[in-house]
């Protein structure tokens, strides 16, 4: 039984739908309604996280749908204890999230297995992958992290504990929608000498309420114009939301 903390993109398909699956059992067990697995690590962190549980529920859909896999069991905190959900203190790690980057490693190796992100070799590949997901929080936090980068010498990704856990902290943070903005205007630069007439007027004319679908639409534009810089984001999972 595992969630992990890195960000869902990482996991390959099989991984994806497993840590859905943990998720639900997670909830079954730590609210009460199963005994299985009461005493496990990965249960017993989760007590008093729900909320946060959730968090982690929606982001992994967010990745299932991004990648175009059927979703059809949400995540319901109605009518819980509240003792279950809103504990202040954080959240332990069963293994540090830089130690989970090489577990994963080794099993994809074994089994020529990969995500949708190819797991990071050093710290900068890490932030290339969640650079806009951090601006997407505020310009301030993006800066934050690039002046930690020009401080120091570049790492190995198990060496990069202060890093991964700096980007997760922000990434709890809300988006705001001037972020967003900004993070938009970035993105449409990668696209707006190739792109069409039609799709620049969807970009130019587009008002800031409609900005996620925006982003949702960029990721596509990602695949047919192949900027597989972008593809290896984990922005466009971390804000995509299926719109109808």
């Amino acid at each position: 039984m595992r969630v992990w903390d890195i960000h869902p993109g990482y996991l390959s398909r099989n991984s994806l739908m497993g840590q859905h699956a943990e998720i639900h059992a997670l909830l079954s067990v730590v609210s009460g309604g199963k005994k299985g697995y009461g005493s496990h690590p990965e249960t017993l962190r989760w007590k008093g996280h729900l909320d946060k549980l959730k968090c982690k529920h929606d982001l992994t859909v967010k990745e299932m749908e991004l990648r175009s896999y059927r979703h059809a069991s949400p995540f319901i905190l109605e009518a819980l204890n509240v003792d279950s959900v809103n504990n202040l203190e954080g959240l332990d790690y069963v293994d540090q999230p830089a130690e989970q980057f090489n577990i994963l490693r080794q099993k994809y190796l074994e089994r020529s297995l990969t995500g949708r992100i190819p797991l990071p070799v050093r710290g900068s590949d890490f932030w290339a992958h969640h650079k806009y997901s951090v601006m997407a929080r505020g310009y301030s936090f993006y800066k934050e992290i690039q002046s930690l980068l020009k401080q120091k010498k570049p790492s190995p990704i198990s060496e990069e504990k202060n890093l991964i856990e700096a980007v997760l902290g922000i990434l709890e943070k809300p988006v705001t929608p001037k972020a967003l903005m900004n993070v938009t205007q970035h993105l449409w630069g990668y696209f707006k000498e190739e792109a069409s007439a039609a799709e620049k007027e969807q970009y130019l004319n587009c008002p800031q309420e409609q900005l996620p679908a925006l982003l949702n639409n960029f990721y596509y534009l990602a695949q047919k114009y192949d900027k597989k810089y972008l593809l290896h984001s984990t922005v466009f999972a971390d804000l995509f939301e299926v719109w109808t």
